[in-house]
């Protein structure tokens, strides 16, 4: 079993055991939310799938690594131990939840890196736990504020690309240097081609005394420069296809820390 077979599987028993009406057609999930889970998930009804082209024709939920609805399911499902539990050894009652993200640039060229977001559950604020940590012996049910789980993930997002601005840009800019550098050797190949057609016109009005045959050459020429610019403004699309980038920002693990 795959990761996203795994997921699929744990989002489904997730929502079977808390008795949510469930409905699926062609891939997508329709989920009825108990009223006990509603103020949690800050909704009575969630449209889900699996399957991204679903995810894309459907505008709904789609349930892969990092996704903020798989991650309210995971915190809370902790007691089965998917979470790591963490404190300091000279603890108080405040929690710190600690997002580990992958983020992951690619195009052309390629870069990735990890960064760990420290969001303090109670100030929704960035936090930043230096002291050693020891495995947790606390029980979540006493500490965990349920409104602000989700709350805590979108500030650790707004921070993760705060903090991942500067790698993003120096990835975009040799991204962009890149496609400079590509787009003007593809110009000038095709305007050097375009231009010694032109010039072939005026060397053979220049050589040849018969009228017909010099219309009949500058018409099949210009024919011939047509196609090309037409085949340029085709693969200049190609061209700028080619140094999209993607940008990803993956949730890969979580750890709460009492501090």
């Amino acid at each position: 079993m795959n990761i996203q077979q795994e997921i699929e599987k744990l989002t489904l028993s997730y929502f079977k055991t808390i008795n949510s009406e469930i409905t699926e057609e062609n891939g997508l999930y329709e989920i009825s939310i108990p009223e006990k889970y509603q103020n949690y998930f800050r909704s009575s009804q969630i449209s889900l799938t699996f399957d991204e082209k679903v995810a894309t024709e459907q505008n709904c939920e789609l349930i892969n690594p990092g996704n903020k609805v798989l991650f309210q399911i995971i915190t809370n499902c902790c007691n089965q131990g998917p979470i790591t539990l963490k404190q300091t050894k000279t603890h108080t009652d405040n929690i710190v939840i600690r997002y580990h993200f992958f983020v992951d640039l690619s195009g052309i060229h390629h870069a990735s890196k990890l960064f760990s977001i420290d969001i303090d559950l109670k100030t929704l604020q960035p936090s930043n736990v230096t002291d050693e940590l020891e495995p947790g012996d606390f029980s979540l049910s006493d500490k965990l504020i349920p409104e602000n789980i989700t709350k805590s993930y979108d500030v650790a997002l707004e921070e993760l690309k705060q903090q991942s601005e500067e790698m993003k840009n120096q990835f975009i800019e040799k991204a962009n240097s890149s496609f400079e550098s590509d787009f003007q050797l593809f110009c000038s190949r095709y305007d050097s081609e375009m231009t010694e057609l032109d010039d072939a016109i005026n060397k053979k009005e220049e050589v040849s005394g018969n009228s017909d045959v010099v219309q009949k050459f500058r018409f099949d020429t210009v024919k011939k420069i047509e196609r090309l610019r037409k085949e340029k403004n085709s693969l200049v699309e190609n061209v700028q296809n080619k140094h999209q980038i993607e940008v990803k920002y993956e949730l890969v693990a979580t750890e709460i820390i009492l501090c």
